[in-house]
């Protein structure tokens, strides 16, 4: 008996643990797995209140962040870091986007822990030559069951990017 009065404590502290943060990769590491070869020349900037809202009424994609993660490529194209919210973490991923507009590829930083189904390669494929446009999120990328928040709000950050990456890049 006075075991079973053990296990209840023990079960609502885990219950209300912190869900934990995988790390999959490096940006290093990333940056090397989407262009490999390549240096990277940092071009970040802020988004203006204007562009911000602009993306969240013609693209119907949320922002998170003001401050664009973006580095030309040496070799051709462009990486953007950004993150999005999942189911209750944040998720830090890369797009690479080749100097015509299209996805390359996407490499996942961090996720939580039991949510990182967008992790797998077979998942991140769905992206590859997806342009800038009203493409939407929710029938033209699979759900993951199981990680419906991670996958819906990952496939809106990648929309986002590439709004970005064709509307409001610097011109340098």
């Amino acid at each position: 008996m006075r075991s079973q009065m053990l296990l209840v404590p023990a079960a609502l502290v885990l219950a209300s643990a912190p869900a934990i943060g995988l790390d999959f990769q490096t940006l290093e590491a990333g940056q090397k797995a989407l262009f490999p070869n390549a240096t990277f020349i940092p071009l970040g900037f802020t988004l203006s209140e204007d562009q911000m809202e602009k993306l969240k009424t013609d693209y119907e994609v949320p922002v998170m962040h003001r401050e664009v993660k973006a580095w030309k490529v040496s070799t051709g194209g462009w990486l953007f870091l950004d993150q999005v919210y999942g189911l209750n973490d944040t998720i830090s991923y890369l797009v690479g986007i080749d100097d015509k507009g299209v996805v390359i590829g996407t490499e996942v930083l961090v996720c939580v822990e039991g949510f990182c189904d967008i992790a797998t390669p077979e998942w991140r494929r769905e992206f590859l030559g997806k342009k800038e446009g009203k493409w939407v999120p929710k029938t033209e990328i699979k759900n993951i069951s199981g990680s419906t928040l991670s996958a819906m709000h990952m496939a809106e950050g990648v929309k986002k990017t590439l709004a970005i990456h064709a509307k409001f890049m610097p011109k340098k």
